[in-house]
């Protein structure tokens, strides 16, 4: 197999005017239910980067403060014994906002990669119960960067993501494009539909 390095993402992505501490501990209080846990926090005081703030998070108490800086990276532990370093980003565009959460590469392709990603798909439909996203996504080096009126139209036309959700309230539309999560087993191009109770 060819090694391609880097992360898998998971993103969420909301409306600018979401409470990001809020949404961000709904989040988090659905992992801890997977028993996963942040372990550390580490945020810019400065738009450039240059003032870095790092320290230890307690029984996953994230404090308003952790919020306020640039470029916030919690580091997470308790998934499983097969994907032990992730985090999760919280990327600010200009009126959107997203959670990215990322698994090294390496690790995910050696697990199975159907399998986990049928598993993410999952846990992204049953988190929509308590966090409705606008979109979600999941896939190899993906960052926040599409406005969530555009996803759909993006996914319908281009096909460019490997897994790709639409939050449409009652239901999900769910996208399978031509490449899997690992950005290189293939599978079929689909679109689903599952409903939801909200």
């Amino acid at each position: 197999m060819i090694a391609i390095g880097g992360y898998i993402n998971i993103g969420f992505v909301f409306y600018e005017a979401i409470h990001i501490p809020n949404t961000f501990r709904q989040l988090t209080n659905y992992l801890a239910q997977k028993d996963i846990s942040i372990t550390k926090v580490k945020f810019s005081q400065d738009p450039d980067g240059d003032i870095w703030i790092e320290h230890s998070v307690k029984e996953s108490i994230i404090k308003d403060d952790d919020f306020s800086g640039y470029y916030m990276e919690f580091e997470l532990s308790g998934l499983s014994s097969k994907l032990k370093d992730m985090t999760i980003n919280i990327q600010k565009e200009a009126d959107h906002v997203g959670f990215v959460i990322c698994l090294k590469w390496a690790e995910v392709v050696s697990h199975g990669v159907v399998h986990l990603q049928q598993e993410i798909i999952r846990c992204l439909v049953d988190l929509y119960h308590t966090l409705p996203f606008e979109y979600a996504f999941i896939g190899h080096e993906i960052e926040v960067e599409i406005h969530p009126d555009e996803f759909e139209k993006g996914l319908q036309e281009h096909h460019a993501f490997p897994v790709g959700f639409i939050g449409k309230g009652d239901h999900i539309d769910i996208y399978y494009g031509d490449v899997a999560i690992d950005g290189l087993s293939s599978q079929e191009r689909r679109k689903e539909c599952l409903m939801v109770e909200r």
